[in-house]
């Protein structure tokens, strides 16, 4: 988003200007002479750029794709290499965690069993506290 907010007023800026000059200019580097307009050399010069930032930001791109497939080839290699007796058994939720995290061992450590309380027994009317009945009005 950036990007659109930076290269579109550069490119509206380029193609007025290329608008508002049009006028052939004899125009010369070093020995070379020629005649053009300055605008189609800014937008021709624009272009040069943008393809050069471009085929710099790709070749960067490209090297770090690269190196990320190696390493996961890197990856897969010594994972495979790995013998089954050496992967220790973790509880199913915590595959992620390392062999040696304090979480995994609190969670692989025996749990206390709690027993259930013992049912109450519900009070029989003997037991139960005589309330005094209210007084009756006539």
């Amino acid at each position: 988003m950036i990007r659109l907010f930076i290269s579109l007023p550069v490119t509206v800026a380029l193609i007025i200007f290329a608008a508002c000059n049009q006028a052939p200019v004899e125009l010369s580097w070093l020995q070379w002479k020629w005649t053009s307009s300055p605008g189609v050399l800014a937008l021709l010069v624009a272009a040069l750029f943008y393809a050069t930032g471009s085929a710099s930001v790709w070749i960067v791109v490209l090297r770090q794709i690269r190196r990320a497939r190696r390493a996961e080839q890197e990856l897969r290699t010594l994972r495979a290499s790995l013998p089954e007796t050496d992967v220790p058994a973790r509880p199913p939720g915590l595959t992620s965690a390392p062999v040696n995290s304090p979480m995994l061992k609190a969670y692989a450590a025996p749990q206390p069993v709690e027993t259930p309380p013992a049912p109450e027994v519900a009070p029989t009317a003997e037991a139960a506290p005589q309330l005094p009945k209210p007084p009756e009005h006539s």
